[in-house]
């Protein structure tokens, strides 16, 4: 999932909406040196990952793409899915967006990563533009697939492909997202009741 699912989670667990934005940027096992609730946020977003990675209905939705743009799939349905739940937020959540990502960005001014020069460009994009909330129009996810083209070392074509892709089949990605993502906010709350952090 991407950056918005993973925020809603938080709020949907009571966990860290940093420790859970933070899961793209913090790397390796030992994440004692960071506040407990921040690392519970990060094992919260790699559990939600695997999750998605693993399940039944991602992997069907994914074999369903072109063989040009398949090994970006993931990549698409992550940011695709943040725009569903936009657009359906009211379903999942009883607090609004803006009030989630005001929070949000609040927490994000407390933190930085000064070895990680893309966390630092993105962390001060969002906190200069704050922009999470445009992911409510569908356009800003083919301008995402546009900036991600750009930035891959190994090049791969894919982002009007998938915009292609995506506009001759939202009601697969539709129906895929109404089924798959209960199962992840249900996942999360029991990966947050049974986690306990140990530390020594």
């Amino acid at each position: 999932m991407n950056y918005i699912a993973h925020l809603h989670i938080a709020e949907h667990t009571n966990t860290s909406k940093l420790g859970n934005f933070l899961g793209d940027f913090v790397k390796g096992s030992d994440l004692t040196h960071l506040p407990e609730e921040i690392e519970l946020g990060i094992r919260l977003h790699r559990s939600v990952d695997k999750f998605t990675d693993s399940h039944d209905l991602i992997r069907n939705l994914k074999t369903q793409f072109p063989a040009n743009i398949r090994r970006m799939a993931g990549v698409i349905i992550d940011i695709y899915f943040d725009h569903l739940l936009m657009k359906s937020w009211q379903h999942y959540s009883a607090q609004s967006y803006h009030s989630l990502f005001s929070s949000f960005y609040t927490e994000l001014k407390t933190f930085s990563l000064p070895d990680n020069h893309y966390y630092s460009q993105l962390s001060q994009r969002l906190l200069s533009h704050q922009w999470l909330k445009e992911y409510t129009y569908e356009p800003t996810c083919f301008r995402a697939f546009v900036s991600i083209e750009k930035r891959l070392k190994r090049k791969v074509m894919f982002a009007t492909h998938a915009e292609f892709f995506i506009k001759q089949n939202r009601l697969l990605f539709i129906n895929c997202f109404k089924q798959f993502y209960p199962e992840l906010l249900r996942h999360g709350l029991h990966f947050k009741n049974n986690k306990t952090l140990s530390r020594t």
